[in-house]
């Protein structure tokens, strides 16, 4: 509850200034997820196999046949997201300062548009941890997405730091997804996600012309091959500093679902005469199709 005592020197004219609000980053999860509307508790995806490899046959003899069916399934359970506050009677009457107090609501809305932003890069920053199981009964980054007859990787088998030998290896596999009947998809990268402190090294990867951090007189592929054509951008909510990640164009991929958007309210306690202000939110993040991403770096011990 906010009363006089925690804003005491609001109570008294004089000051110069009232401060500590502060821009913000524009939305960076929308540079990972697509959004879709939302109309039920939660939603379902489900995947599907199809025909694998037709079969040489001997002369005269049948053709082989294969079957198709469902395989796994994923679920975005929606979160209720809230936040609010209380003012007293007396801290509103007495407050000096009032015409700047707009800041509450903006406040508010800053504490629920960065908790977004936490929850949606939650999914890459819980993407190698087992208690993070996906659909497949994997986590989001495996060297074992199983597939009918094998399996299929989306990460490197040795974790890799970000450099030229390592984005380019990222990209072949990329390039070399199967599907679950084993055929092999033509998935394109499309975008690099780098935490702030890989910003420098994404820049020199995909910016230079010439080999980067070396003396030799020999092209950079990723960058004269264009095979990262959105660029890369930096995410500030990443939390492991070597993690890095390339989206691909894969469709059903990294899904947004909002089932509420952003919503304040505010009234009177009749018995108190305390301003209560709340403002909610429901959605959920996650990731239908493990081929939509590709992830690496030495992760935390």
């Amino acid at each position: 509850m906010i009363n006089t005592a925690a804003i005491a020197n609001l109570l008294r004219p004089g000051l110069r200034t009232v401060f500590g609000e502060g821009p913000t980053y524009p939305p960076q999860w929308k540079e990972i997820f697509t959004t879709y509307e939302s109309t039920m508790a939660y939603e379902q995806d489900q995947e599907m196999k199809f025909l694998g490899l037709a079969q040489i046959r001997a002369e005269g003899a049948p053709v082989a046949f294969d079957t198709m069916g469902q395989r796994y399934e994923f679920k975005y359970w929606h979160k209720d997201i809230g936040l609010g506050y209380q003012i007293t009677q007396n801290t509103i009457d007495d407050n000096q300062y009032e015409s700047q107090f707009p800041r509450q609501a903006r406040a508010l809305k800053s504490s629920l548009e960065q908790t977004k932003e936490v929850i949606g890069a939650d999914v890459l920053n819980n993407a190698w941890d087992p208690e993070f199981l996906q659909g497949d009964n994997v986590t989001l980054f495996s060297t074992q997405h199983p597939i009918d007859g094998g399996v299929v990787a989306n990460t490197a088998a040795i974790p890799a730091d970000l450099n030229e030998a390592s984005l380019e290896q990222a990209i072949i596999t990329i390039q070399q997804f199967r599907d679950q009947s084993g055929l092999i998809r033509m998935t394109k990268p499309r975008k690099m996600i780098v935490p702030p402190q890989l910003q420098f090294v994404a820049e020199k990867l995909l910016k230079s012309a010439y080999s980067p951090d070396t003396g030799n007189n020999a092209v950079n592929p990723i960058f004269t091959m264009g095979v990262l054509p959105d660029g890369y951008r930096v995410n500030q909510f990443l939390t492991n500093p070597d993690a890095w990640f390339v989206l691909t164009d894969c469709q059903d991929g990294l899904k947004h679902f909002q089932r509420k958007a952003y919503e304040s309210d505010m009234y009177n306690d009749f018995a108190t005469g305390n301003l209560m202000v709340k403002a909610i939110e429901r959605y959920s993040f996650g990731c239908t199709d493990f081929r939509a991403i590709y992830g690496s770096g030495n992760l935390p011990v």
